[in-house]
């Protein structure tokens, strides 16, 4: 197989200058390569400017369907999309369409950090606040990078030479790039996560990230490469620092959208500013059903999934399933928003939850639960406060293995759909023998399907990928 390498198309990468205010127009915008530093970072206000830009980038709708479809992979016919029923897409699909979008974003955070990271004076700037801006830029850039390789590289190998393209520097015009392996990827991540936590702001406003947010992404990165230790020690901190607060009641989550106090990043995306992807969560599948039914004990283990479960009053299913998945034909109250129906409304929030405090406490459960050979109650703590605020009974796992699998189910109520982090779940729980994949999706026959799509996993000698030649 001749050697076909990994190429970055960077036209149309853009620069965000419009305006400090997340929530304004990003319509009008210019190249980044008509933007220099002899005529951008002439002052504090045109440099905070650019860091508004990096921001803007979660807004854009193609990267926010990728993390959509992440959170379908899971449940068997929950878009009626075939190949991600299948696990079975192809270099052209939609799929991949938030992946030069992610390649953008990094692009935005590498121009800034250039500039930052020069001797070139910008008046106005304090010397904290160069800092501050170049954290805030960096863990911006890991977070594109991790999300990048959990979707396009074989995250769950520390030893894969499969990783993805890393940009620690700008693009100009088109590169011929190697991959980098998935370590390298990681340490580049984690790398980035560090400065972050030593230099990014201790505070900031809703939609904004600080060193808190780094030492939870943090967490979460460590949990992908099975630093247990190092997972639950971030996770505890990020707990009990007293910036985020855990919602006492999951009908209450989603109603301050990106402002809630238990989220620790989401991008301001407001209707009509941006119409954030959203997919046909209305109909879900036979395996996020399962999953509802699982972890709601309604007296009765002989029923089956379709007379057990009710989609319309919820009754018979985890709470949290019936809220998301209401319609607008239930009482008002019912819900909670997290998807507003009809799609788009008008006047409603369309927050992408990236990062919410209720994910630590399951990255601590897990992380807590891998290290002892029994039921850890610390874990088991952290769980039963995640059950308990979505209004059920406490777990009571009798085994380290009914423990960890209690903690999957739990994720997939908790946080389905909202950033595709079930679907890496049972990925990671599938490579450490766990579960096997195959008897919960049966279309999953080999591990190549843990990384999408299959066609770009092409073993070419110089381990690159192929790419659709048109992106």
């Amino acid at each position: 197989m001749k050697k076909i390498k990994y190429i970055i198309i960077t036209l149309g990468i853009m620069i965000f200058m419009h305006s400090c205010d997340l929530t304004g127009s990003v319509d009008e915008i210019k190249p980044f390569y008509k933007l220099t530093e002899e005529n951008l970072f002439t002052d504090a206000e045109k440099t905070e400017s650019v860091l508004s830009g990096v921001y803007t980038g979660w807004r854009q709708n193609r990267l926010s369907r990728l993390t959509s479809f992440n959170g379908t992979l899971l449940s068997g016919n929950y878009t009626g999309d075939e190949a991600l029923e299948t696990n079975n897409v192809s270099p052209d699909h939609s799929y991949v369409e938030g992946y030069g979008e992610y390649y953008g974003l990094i692009q935005r955070a590498n121009y800034l950090i250039k500039a930052l990271q020069s001797e070139q004076e910008i008046p106005g700037l304090t010397a904290i606040r160069r800092l501050e801006i170049e954290a805030e830029a960096r863990l911006q850039r890991a977070m594109g990078h991790f999300f990048l390789l959990r979707s396009f590289g074989q995250f769950y190998d520390l030893n894969s030479q499969y990783g993805i393209v890393i940009r620690s520097t700008p693009v100009s015009g088109n590169e011929d790039m190697p991959r980098a392996t998935v370590q390298q990827a990681y340490d580049q991540i984690i790398s980035d996560l560090d400065y972050a936590m030593i230099n990014a702001p201790a505070t900031a406003d809703a939609g904004r990230l600080t060193k808190y947010a780094a030492k939870a992404f943090k967490a979460k990165v460590l949990l992908y490469t099975e630093d247990w230790n190092g997972a639950a020690s971030l996770a505890l901190e990020v707990i009990n620092s007293g910036v985020y607060e855990l919602k006492s009641d999951f009908r209450d989550l989603y109603a301050e959208g990106y402002k809630s106090k238990e989220v620790i990043f989401s991008p301001i995306s407001i209707y009509p500013n941006l119409e954030v992807y959203l997919a046909r969560f209305e109909s879900p599948g036979l395996l996020l059903k399962q999953a509802a039914d699982k972890g709601h004990d309604d007296g009765d283990p002989l029923t089956d999934i379709d007379s057990d479960g009710d989609l319309v009053t919820g009754k018979g299913f985890d709470p949290r399933f019936a809220y998301a998945h209401a319609t607008s034909t239930l009482p008002s109250g019912v819900y909670n928003n997290k998807y507003v129906f009809p799609l788009r409304a008008p006047g409603q929030q369309n927050s992408l939850f990236i990062l919410r405090l209720g994910e630590l406490y399951l990255i601590y459960a897990e992380a807590r639960a891998r290290v002892g050979s029994g039921v850890d109650t610390d874990a088991l703590a952290r769980l039963n406060a995640i059950r308990q605020r979505a209004g059920l009974s406490d777990a009571a796992p009798a085994t380290k293995a009914e423990l960890l699998e209690a903690i999957r189910l739990e994720k997939n109520l908790e946080l389905f759909a909202e950033i595709g982090e079930p679907w890496f779940d049972m990925v990671r729980y599938h490579i450490l023998g766990d579960i096997n994949i195959s008897d919960i999706k049966s279309t999953i026959t080999n591990n190549n399907q843990l990384i999408l799509p299959i066609p770009t996993l092409a073993l070419s000698g110089n381990g690159g990928l192929v790419q659709n030649p048109g992106y």
